[in-house]
């Protein structure tokens, strides 16, 4: 190629992929919302939200999370959770860990949410106040639960959002607070990786069939653009060590948290 004249076609579409990859790389810097002030777009079956008209990055995005990458991200993080749970049925307490049925499209919905894990206890375990997985010294003096449950969220930061203690925080308390997401118990642990009901399809209730729980629970947050995660909610005995510890394990061994 390097003694054959090119077209113009030829040229442009060499061009083409060192700008698309220099675009991709800087996509955080350069796809946000203190950058680019207008209606943000989500990309269609997936979380990540688009700031601006910017076709190159849109064309890259879409391409990697093609064939519902999104969707089967959370589903394997959800699997793994509960073998790690399974693992650490007697340590635990736990006598069942059932992964429920939720709606294919609930990864990748962002204004509500429901349990992807369900545990339920030998024993009735006490709860802490809600608190980040980070933090030490939990007071176990909330009201005891059988029932508790784990939810999985996936999120795709950017430079001037990638806070994901903040963001697993205030989505944790919107979650917990609306009319549309629905928990089975009232203590369990919102996973979110820095998006109704967890016995039953999301969207097939009308709000005026819904059971509205105020609930306290934790979450795992996974930033996939910026490898980084969190947890906030309430905690029963053991719990937060071991999620702690797994999710250290996921994020340095699953291929889509990886970076290189």
């Amino acid at each position: 190629m390097k003694y054959k004249k090119l077209t113009n076609a030829q040229r442009s579409g060499l061009n083409q992929i060192p700008n698309r990859r220099f675009t991709l790389w800087w996509s955080p810097t350069i796809n946000r919302a203190n950058v680019y002030v207008g209606f943000q777009v989500q990309l269609d079956l997936t979380g990540i939200f688009m700031h601006g008209k910017i076709p190159t990055l849109k064309i890259s995005l879409i391409q990697i999370f093609r064939a519902h990458l999104w969707q089967k991200i959370h589903e394997s993080v959800v699997m793994d959770l509960c073998q790690v749970l399974d693992q650490e049925l007697d340590a635990l307490e736990i006598e069942t860990v059932q992964k429920e049925t939720i709606h294919p499209r609930k990864s990748y919905k962002m204004n509500s949410s429901c349990a992807d894990v369900l545990l339920f206890a030998a024993h009735r375990w006490p709860m802490s106040k809600p608190s980040l997985v980070a933090e030490s010294k939990d007071v176990f003096d909330q009201k005891a639960s059988n029932k508790y449950w784990i939810d999985v969220q996936l999120r795709w930061g950017d430079y001037d959002s990638h806070d994901i203690e903040r963001y697993t925080r205030a989505k944790f308390m919107d979650y917990t607070t609306d009319n549309m997401s629905i928990y089975p118990s009232p203590t369990g642990m919102f996973s979110c990786w820095v998006p109704v009901s967890s016995f039953h399809k999301l969207f097939c209730y009308k709000l005026n069939h819904a059971v509205i729980c105020f609930c306290s629970g934790v979450m795992i947050g996974l930033d996939l653009a910026y490898n980084l995660h969190s947890a906030f909610g309430n905690w029963f005995p053991g719990s937060k060590p071991l999620l702690a510890q797994a999710m250290n394990k996921i994020m340095k061994v699953h291929f889509s948290c990886l970076i290189q």
